[in-house]
């Protein structure tokens, strides 16, 4: 389904339940992340159909009957002069009621080997998805239950983790667990049936090093992106970590990770992971610490509908590939924002953004260590 230049929003009271629509927005902007909560703005005269409605916090609105662009109000502001009025309405994705939500783990009686954490083992899909179900759909605690969230089925996707969380924010968590792992998530309607879903995102390599699908790249010659940003940032770059799991002084358990790195191409940090209760969640712990360390690399860019369309040809979360001619750098780079603009005099456009760390030779070398 592709977005139309006409922008249609349909408004839901928080169960739910139709209330109104809203289709004389003078203009809407609507972000979405491959792993965390995106969020919206709309500009509207308050005289409009539906936007007093609109400006109702907590009211949930679909775009264009697009599960994925759908959202819950969360402020809004008004503003009159002498020639004009407008209501400006703010909100986040679905996914920002997890949020709304921190990790509490089970108690000694509730599971006699949790010890104070909350931890899961399994596929980067099911540790994500057991959050999720442990903390919000079925918690121990039911008053912690949202009702109309439910979870997709489980289909077992990434790779192995072992992972552990306590009174930490929910959705801080879970976009830890994503971006470590390469995957994403996001929070859909179903309006038949009343219900929002969480599901997990694993995008598709569509870069020039495949064979598998039709490849999808972007280059200014191409003419295919409008504009572009490229940083790379090695403020906290480590290649090499030491990681200190349990115990105390020589009894402290050390695991080195990274350590074929030599000379001026190595940068050694230290990892506290003392909250590790075995070797395992050390391995765990210690990887994540270090791909934290990574340098960050970041691209935003804006693609034409040239040659390609979001939305048809490829999606959030895809692996594409992206050529930098002044630096004569290919990439391969996971989508991983999204923002569908409408603007009542232009239509509408989508804006791209790419993956915040690239691969390059010392991640793809780091990464390679990590696994092995």
């Amino acid at each position: 389904m592709t977005v139309a230049d006409i922008c249609e929003i349909r408004i839901y009271d928080s169960a739910l339940n139709w209330v109104d629509v809203c289709a004389t927005a003078e203009s809407v902007r609507f972000d979405r992340e491959l792993s965390g909560a995106g969020a919206f703005e709309i500009h509207v005269h308050p005289e409009k159909n539906g936007a007093l409605t609109l400006a109702t916090r907590g009211n949930i609105i679909v775009i264009n009957s697009m599960p994925e662009l759908s959202g819950i109000v969360r402020s809004f502001s008004v503003s009159e002069s002498r020639d004009k009025a407008e209501f400006v309405v703010f909100g986040e994705t679905c996914a920002s009621l997890l949020r709304q939500r921190v990790i509490v783990p089970p108690t000694q009686t509730q599971e006699p080997t949790a010890q104070g954490w909350d931890r899961f083992s399994g596929d980067t899909e099911s540790v994500i998805k057991h959050y999720i179900l442990a903390q919000v759909v079925s918690p121990y605690d039911d008053n912690r239950a949202i009702p109309i969230l439910t979870v997709a089925d489980n289909q077992n996707r990434g790779q192995p983790l072992t992972w552990q969380a306590r009174f930490s924010v929910l959705l801080d968590e879970i976009t830890d667990i994503s971006q470590f792992a390469g995957a994403g998530f996001h929070v859909t309607t179903d309006i038949a049936n009343k219900r929002l879903i969480f599901e997990t995102i694993f995008g598709t390599d569509r870069s020039k090093n495949q064979d598998a699908v039709s490849p999808v790249s972007f280059n200014m010659e191409y003419q295919n992106v409008d504009e572009y940003s490229y940083s790379e940032d090695y403020t906290t770059f480590a290649t090499t970590g030491y990681a200190g799991g349990a115990g105390e002084n020589e009894n402290r358990l050390i695991l080195p990770l990274g350590g074929d790195y030599t000379g001026l191409e190595r940068f050694e940090s230290f990892l506290d992971c003392a909250n590790a209760k075995n070797v395992t969640e050390l391995q765990t712990l210690s990887q994540k610490k270090l791909s934290e360390l990574a340098p960050v690399k970041n691209v935003e860019a804006s693609a034409l509908p040239r040659a390609y369309a979001f939305g048809k040809d490829y999606f959030l979360g895809d692996l594409v590939t992206l050529y930098i001619s002044r630096l004569e750098l290919d990439i391969s780079t996971p989508v991983t924002a999204v923002s569908e603009v409408w603007e009542r005099q232009s239509g509408h456009k989508t804006e791209i953004r790419f993956g915040e760390r690239l691969p390059n030779i010392f991640t793809a070398k780091l990464r390679k260590d990590l696994v092995m």
